[in-house]
């Protein structure tokens, strides 16, 4: 795959019609505010429609939440928002899920979400990258294969077991958890939360206590999270900014 060009056929910003879909209300889009150009969010958690097709659709991102893939009996909305994701592929419309995005992008498409053998995850990780990470589009731009890993969020009970068929894995964990993936020329998944402030982490501990399901390591992961806060700003601008390049027009998609 060769390095993305810039597309000469740039969008301005106000034609920008780049989607967030929020399905947990304690999953906001935290810095990508901060980092994306303006954006619609649907909040499906508050019953927002989930559009039916990707139509009109610059960019698409789906966020994380708390509910899992399997959970769309009480959780009606994480239907919609797989077909949605699958037409969004279709279309080839920039796409990016992040954590439950992440699963629910491969489940719409074929691929495999299982609970963690491990156990939830809850801690700062470092993404071990393969080899076609470091010319990808959106994951290649921050990276610099040869140091330090990059930390990450990562707090999950569920995990891509089997990618969709034709995907590009990008990153695995340190205990085999595929933690991204691009399938097609314009979809992405993340497992880890690039978006997410401690504060934000802060909310999905404090749901966790007052559910009854929260263990002794989650406080320690919060911790390293609070720790690593600066770094991990830092770490995951690129990726955002190499998104919004899509959305925007000003890169091409991947080969």
């Amino acid at each position: 795959m060769q390095p993305p060009h810039v597309n000469q056929r740039r969008r301005s910003l106000a034609a920008v019609n780049l989607l967030v879909v929020q399905p947990d209300e304690l999953c906001p889009p935290g810095h990508l505010a901060d980092w994306l150009p303006p954006f619609q969010v649907c909040r499906a958690y508050g019953g927002d429609p989930v559009p039916e097709n990707a139509d009109g659709l610059s960019g698409l991102i789906v966020l994380g939440g708390l509910p899992g893939v399997h959970d769309a009996d009480r959780v009606p909305w994480l239907t919609p928002i797989k077909t949605l994701l699958a037409d969004a592929v279709r279309q080839e419309v920039p796409t990016l899920g992040i954590c439950l995005g992440h699963q629910l992008l491969a489940d719409a498409l074929g691929g495999t979400v299982i609970s963690r053998p491990h156990g939830q995850n809850s801690r700062v990780l470092g993404p071990v990258w393969t080899a076609e990470a470091a010319l990808d589009p959106v994951v290649g731009p921050g990276l610099d294969l040869g140091s330090a890993r990059l930390p990450a969020v990562a707090w999950n009970a569920d995990t891509v077991a089997v990618p969709p068929a034709g995907a590009i894995e990008l990153a695995r964990s340190d205990d085999g958890d595929l933690l991204s993936f691009r399938i097609g020329r314009s979809a992405w998944g993340v497992q880890w939360h690039p978006e997410a402030s401690y504060g934000i982490v802060k909310g999905w501990y404090e749901a966790q206590c007052r559910a009854g399901t929260a263990r002794p390591e989650l406080e320690r992961g919060l911790a390293e999270i609070r720790a690593a806060e600066t770094e991990m700003y830092a770490a995951w601008r690129p990726l955002a900014l190499a998104f919004a390049a899509l959305a925007t027009g000003s890169h091409e998609p991947a080969c």
